[in-house]
């Protein structure tokens, strides 16, 4: 027994070294000559079966001698892209030419791969209109997959890569493809499960911080004159004034939709169509590779850990596929997810990102095993102020307990706030604490920069300087809130999974807005948020079939967010609210506490016009230690249960 647990042991530690050393030598060493030169883009019009012409740049590896194409046949990378075949973003998002953007990717090609940037529908050099990931667009991805593996010189064999909205439609393209398609990988870096809820709101209220950056990247990219007008020169002019006039009739009826109360304010058939949980069936069912690519600080933090649980769940045939994987899950290399410590913007950064690239790639389009098809441990996840990857099989991890702590009385000598409340291990005594609703927020949190998609993090990420200090230590935020802080942690503890905060209240109006943070405290009273939820009162249900629980506990609250949930609450009548704090993992350090922020503001989520009406001049009393009480369920680990993982799998991202 102890000898073939010996070999066991032996064999693990052989294929995670094999596995780093794989992931090493896709980058060679200085100097050295790569195997292939990169063609200028050839651009296309494509024709859908529409009629509408798509525009679409195709790459191609070159001979390094003669800059001919290279003879020979090679797989392909395709990408579809809102913001500009052609455009910054596109070719130069990592920071320079080496290994180009979001979307083409010079390094790809130098190892053997066609690369294909398309422009979508409505938007660069491609005619049509913009449609946000409707149908219409959703099909364009498939006929172009069927289109690219067809080019000359393919093997017809077909992967995917790309972020945000470059991510998204892979999940979309990779479930309507059908089983024996020519895609066959994909790559969707920060790219979330639920449009609604990971981004477009924050507890039903809107993310407006979010939506203006989307709205000025995406006019800059939808206007822009097209690369090659050739034979239609008048489009120079006819382009931008069209989608111009377009882009702002769609605006207009989106913001009106949710200033009003109207269908899209509300996660309804607009916004369900547009969800990646309703299409990841599909993709396990096509079994397409999946690499799911993200960071804590992403505007995807929720989104990605909750969708690599799903495709196991999937994979293995499980009843309950959105929710916890099991402690002794096995799971399928094909399905695997990256997580970081990076922003939105700062996930294509850095050659550790290439590298993952190119060996998935390697590994699914070139059938070169066992590669990455050998992980058994496939969860890779970054341990924030552990400094360390750590890769796992389960998620939620292994080893997991969750731990309830009370929101009781203070003093407890640590904050500047309301209250300066504590975080018991007990019931503790009946009172409560009182909050003003207001719709300020200190500017000096992560916050902002976490939903501005990074733009500070992106440039520490590209020039090495320190981030924002007010990513790690956000205080201001906590003197117009009420705080409650644990005792100093006696040994180190891990973070690790969805957090629950649950909120007993009276309110003097027929809504509420909680916004629920959870830091950890240094000894110098620097206050690190960790992860942070919002919940409009009124969007309160919950539906049980869709919560997560863990060992009894519910770690994750699933609100349903529909018009027929949606309820006033009745004033000064005590009401629990069960407030959704999203997936991190980080450790807390001996000496170190942890907070629980509870405010009625977040510098991203601002009430729409009809929701301010049921929350202005509202005073809150939260309850403490009656009979429900108020707590928060936070999943913790030892930090010694979590397997340190011998690669770097991406760069910090500005997040470390």
């Amino acid at each position: 027994m102890l000898a073939r647990k010996r070999m066991g042991r032996m064999a693990a530690l052989a294929a995670a070294g094999a596995v780093a050393a794989l992931l090493v030598a896709a980058f060679p060493a200085a100097g050295a000559a790569l195997p292939y030169g990169v063609s200028q883009p050839v651009q296309h019009a494509v024709r859908m079966s529409d009629g509408v012409r798509l525009a679409v740049d195709v790459y191609v590896p070159t001979d390094p001698r003669t800059g001919r194409p290279a003879t020979g046949r090679f797989p392909v990378v395709m990408s579809m892209t809102p913001y500009g075949k052609r455009s910054s973003v596109t070719t130069q998002a990592t920071g320079g030419s080496q290994y180009g953007g979001d979307g083409f990717y010079p390094w790809l090609v130098q190892h053997g791969y066609i690369d294909v940037v398309a422009d979508v529908r409505g938007t660069g050099s491609s005619d049509g209109d913009f449609q946000l990931f409707g149908p219409r667009e959703m099909r364009d991805g498939v006929e172009l997959v069927r289109w690219a593996a067809g080019l000359p010189g393919s093997t017809g064999r077909v992967g995917m890569a790309g972020s945000s909205y470059v991510g998204l439609n892979q999940i979309f393209t990779a479930a309507l493809a059908g089983r024996h398609s020519p895609l066959r990988a994909i790559v969707p870096e920060a790219a979330g499960i639920d449009l609604y809820r990971d981004l477009a709101f924050g507890g039903g209220i809107p993310n407006v911080e979010f939506a203006g950056v989307w709205d000025a990247l995406r006019a800059s990219m939808t206007v822009a004159t097209p690369d090659e007008p050739g034979g239609n020169p008048t489009s120079l002019v006819t382009h931008p004034v069209e989608r111009a006039q377009r882009l702002a009739a769609l605006d207009a009826a989106m913001d009106t939709d949710i200033d009003t109360g109207g269908p899209r304010a509300f996660d309804g058939p607009f916004w369900q169509q547009r969800a990646p949980r309703n299409y990841l069936a599909r993709i396990v069912h096509n079994r397409v590779a999946t690499l799911l690519v993200s960071g804590w600080n992403d505007v995807y933090q929720r989104g990605v850990a909750l969708d690599y649980s799903a495709m196991q769940n999937f994979a293995a045939g499980r009843g309950r596929p959105f929710g916890p994987m099991p402690a002794n899950a096995r799971t399928s290399p094909r399905y695997q997810a990256v997580i970081g410590a990076a922003y939105h913007n700062a996930v294509v950064v850095g050659p550790p990102l290439q590298a993952l690239l190119l060996r998935w790639f390697d590994t699914w389009l070139k059938g070169r095993r066992p590669g990455l098809a050998r992980e058994r441990r496939t969860f890779h996840a970054y341990e924030l102020d552990g400094n360390r990857w750590t890769d796992s099989a389960a998620y939620p991890f292994r080893r997991t307990r969750v731990r309830r702590f009370w929101l009781a009385g203070g003093r407890s000598g640590s904050a500047v706030s309301l209250n300066d409340g504590v975080l018991a291990p007990g019931r503790p005594a009946a009172g409560s604490d009182r909050i003003a609703w207001t719709d300020a927020a200190s500017p000096c949190s992560n916050q902002l920069d976490q939903w501005d998609t990074g733009f500070i993090g992106y440039g520490s990420s590209l020039t090495g300087l320190p981030n924002d200090p007010c990513a790690k230590d956000d205080r201001t935020a906590q003197t117009n809130a009420l705080t409650y802080s644990t005792a100093p942690m006696p040994r180190d503890v891990t973070v690790g999974g969805p957090i629950d905060a649950r909120v007993v209240l009276t309110s003097t109006t027929r809504d509420a807005e909680v916004v629920a943070t959870v830091d950890d405290v240094s000894p110098d009273g620097a206050s690190r948020p960790l992860t942070t939820g919002a919940l409009l009162a009124s969007n309160r249900d919950l539906d049980g079939r869709l919560s997560w629980r863990l060992r009894g506990a519910t770690v994750l609250p699933y609100h349903p967010y529909t018009r027929a949930a949606s309820r006033p609450l009745t004033p000064a009548r005590a009401t629990a609210l069960e407030v959704e704090l999203y997936p991190t993992l980080a450790r807390i350090a001996s000496g170190h506490r942890l907070r629980l922020t509870v405010a009625t503001a977040a510098t991203h989520l601002h009430a729409s016009p009809v929701q301010l009406g049921g929350l202005a001049g509202g005073v809150y009393e939260v309850q403490r230690g009656t009979r429900g009480g108020s707590w928060v369920d936070i999943p913790l680990l030892a930090p010694t249960a979590l397997r340190t993982s011998p690669v770097t799998w991406t760069s910090c991202g500005g997040g470390c």
